[in-house]
Parts: structure tokens; sequence; C-alpha cells
């Protein structure tokens, strides 16, 4: 069943998104504002199904094999905030940057207290743009998302105070959206 799922979301999810989004997108130039961000949600959805169903097809095919692997993707596009939608998506990329790029580091630079963290966050990220690919939009992309997770450090403290006392419905839809808006953007 999950060699299935997994190919019903590359064949039947991506590969129709991806038709739309580089209809869009290869002729940009020729449509507003409303189309192109219709081609980034079409975009956004292409690049989960890719990603996930390849995870679900290799999870199968291990699990076939007598292997256990673990769960790559868990509903990313619902997180609330930038560091939940890394702890859900592409959960052994995100591991192995954790363990081998960003606790080393901020180990390294932990007498710098926050400042070292937020070095550490950057430095990873860049690295991480870096390895998707040697061009300046990858390693924009990593500088992005090392910035959003930055922030998310430093102002967990405040989005802590106005968590309580905000309407958690609206609180959580708030939060959502920024984090969804961000990961389309």
């Amino acid at each position: 069943r999950q060699i299935l799922w997994g190919l019903f979301k590359k064949i039947v999810i991506a590969d129709n998104c991806a038709v739309i989004a580089n209809m869009i997108f290869d002729n940009s130039d020729g449509y507003g504002g409303s189309t192109l961000l219709l081609g980034a949600l079409f975009y956004t959805v292409q690049i989960y199904a890719d990603f996930s169903g390849y995870s679900d097809i290799a999870i199968g095919v291990s699990r076939l094999l007598g292997f256990n692997i673990i769960r790559n993707f868990k509903n990313p596009y619902l997180s609330l905030n930038i560091t939940d939608f890394w702890r859900r998506w592409h959960i052994s990329l995100s591991s192995w940057l954790r363990d081998y790029l960003f606790s080393p580091l901020s180990i390294k630079l932990r007498g710098w207290g926050m400042t070292g963290i937020i070095v550490s966050l950057f430095v990873t990220f860049l690295l991480c743009g870096m390895w998707h690919g040697a061009n300046y939009t990858f390693i924009v992309w990593g500088a992005l998302h090392g910035l959003a997770l930055a922030w998310d450090v430093v102002s967990a403290r405040t989005r802590k105070k106005i968590r309580k006392k905000a309407t958690p419905t609206l609180y959580n839809f708030i939060s959502w959206s920024i984090t969804f808006i961000f990961i389309v953007f």
C-alpha cells in the first residue's frame, strides 16, 4: 500500500501539478500576480508530492526487503512555525543537518549564547542551500530558512506570551498562515 500511495503521489499529484506550475513559470511575464501565486501553490504541492512520494516508495520497498525506514514527512504543511516545519519535512535530511552540522557548530559556539545558536542555524541552512545546488537561488533559499529559524528562536518567548493571551484557534490559524506563506515564497 505504501508503494502504491507513493506512486499515486508522484505520478498523479506531483506530475500533474508540475504541468500547471511549469506552464505558468515558463511564461511568467505573460501572467498576473494571482496566476503566479497559483503557480507557486501548484509548485508547493508538486515538490511535497514528489519528495514524499519517493520516500513512500522507498519505505514500502524497504519493508518488502525486511528493513524498517523511518517516516520522512509528517504533514509539514500543517506546521505552525518554521522550526516545526523542519521537524516534519524531509526528516532524514533535517536530522542529518541537526546531528552533523548544527549541533557540533552550536557546541563550538556555545560561549556566544543566543548569537551562537543564530550563527549555527544560519550557517547550517546556508550549507543546506549549497548542498541542494551550486546556484545563487539555493544559497538565497538556505539563507532565508536560516534567518527564519533564527527569528523563530529569537521570538519564541514573545510568541509564547501572545499565545497565552490569544484565542487558540485564531493564534494557530495566524501561525499556520505565516508559516505556509513563507514556505510557498
